[in-house]
């Protein structure tokens, strides 16, 4: 008898340690929900990929200025658009040297196992190119409405905005993200148009690599600018309840907020392409949706004087106002494919979104000369300013 009851005891043992063993490798849920958010609070840092990105160099860590010098004035052009002209003596530091351009896996329309690796996102960088210059007297292009539900305020995640890699740790970026809503969230149409895309990436290369987007939906508007179709992308959505073809009215559900592709937390990912629907062809979607009344645009510029743009420049916009607060952003970077565009109106590098209107000082630094220019900010429109540095100057060791 005692026998058999060790015996029962030792088999019911071994059951518990199997089941032990089983319940602590179960993996846990591989997707963290976001709670649904205030527009009043800040956005959370969103994880941006779900497969980590091969990054082919480690970036500079750029502190941003933390007192303030005397500036100059700023003089009124034509247009009515600041130019800032430094009265400061000081020596520019050095640009460094262009660094060997890795081998990039062309962007196609077909998958490939190779992996694909972000290019060399230089910093406080003078590009070659000559940026074009804006239009006189520009007309605000505001023809779509928020992309998520309700009125008020488009508010993005501010540590990731058009044109900028957050800091090395990403991939340009080629539109904007909002974690609004939470998962689920239906999303509604920004504009009147006709749907061209509603389906998976997953087969098929259509952003960074294959699976870039997950799902997607792509609405081409019944406006164009300037003979040039206008293409709206929501990314990274889920319950797609319209078809490629169909007509679709602005405010109509189109998806939900979701993840995947290289979302591994449910978010909104938010493009606009001008002339061609691809990866190519993207604009800074924050100079398309309506801002509310409560809030305006600044479109800027910071070119050399020969109209060439600085790349990856930290900018600071200081409210005036009693009680303003202040909000920074980065100018365009590049890339060998030139995936990121100015817009054709504006030919801007840097864009502040969510201003509250009044005076605000926008500060920079380059190459050791600290430059200021005030923007008057309307709620419901855009302001635009355009900022002139020193030419470039080579250290004597060069």
């Amino acid at each position: 008898m005692n026998q058999r009851t060790n015996g029962s005891r030792v088999l019911l043992s071994l059951i518990l340690l199997v089941l032990v063993l089983f319940s602590c490798s179960t993996p846990a849920p591989e997707v963290e929900l976001v709670a649904n958010l205030d527009e009043t609070e800040p956005l959370p840092t969103l994880a941006a990929t779900a497969e980590p990105i091969v990054l082919v160099n480690e970036y500079p860590t750029f502190t941003p200025i933390p007192t303030l010098l005397p500036t100059n004035t700023p003089r009124s052009t034509a247009t009515q658009t600041p130019t800032v002209t430094p009265t400061s003596t000081s020596t520019p530091t050095e640009t460094p040297e262009p660094t060997e351009t890795p081998t990039l896996q062309p962007i196609s329309n077909e998958c490939s196992d190779a992996p694909s690796f972000a290019p060399d996102y230089r910093k406080y960088w003078l590009s070659d190119r000559v940026w074009p210059r804006p239009v006189e007297n520009p007309q605000p292009h505001f023809w779509m409405d928020k992309p998520l539900p309700g009125g008020g305020r488009y508010l993005i995640n501010p540590t990731f905005p058009y044109g900028w890699d957050q800091s090395g740790r990403l991939v340009m970026h080629t539109g904007v993200d909002s974690g609004g809503g939470g998962l689920g969230t239906k999303l509604p149409a920004v504009a009147d148009g006709t749907v061209v895309m509603a389906r998976s990436d997953k087969n098929e290369w259509l952003g960074f690599r294959c699976n870039w987007y997950g799902e997607l939906v792509v609405i081409e508007l019944d406006q164009k600018l300037n003979g040039k179709s206008v293409y709206a992308l929501y990314g990274h959505v889920l319950n797609i309840s319209v078809e490629e073809g169909e007509r679709v009215s602005r405010g109509q559900t189109v998806a939900e907020v979701g993840f995947g592709g290289a979302a591994a937390v449910p978010h909104l990912h938010f493009e606009v392409r001008v002339g061609e629907n691809d990866y190519f062809s993207t604009r800074n979607p924050m100079l398309w949706v309506r801002p509310p009344a409560t809030r305006g645009v600044i479109a800027g510029r910071l070119v050399d004087p020969n109209g060439r743009p600085w790349e990856g420049v930290w900018i600071s916009a200081r409210s005036l106002e009693e009680g303003g607060g202040e909000q920074v952003t980065w100018t365009y970077l590049d890339d060998p494919f030139h995936l990121v565009n100015p817009d054709e109106i504006y030919a801007e590098n840097f864009v502040f979104s969510d201003v509250p209107p009044g005076k605000h000082r926008l500060i920079l630094e380059v190459q050791g000369t600290r430059y200021s220019a005030e923007v008057d900010v309307v709620g419901g429109e855009l302001a635009t300013v355009e900022i002139v540095t020193e030419p470039f100057k080579q250290t004597e060791e060069e």
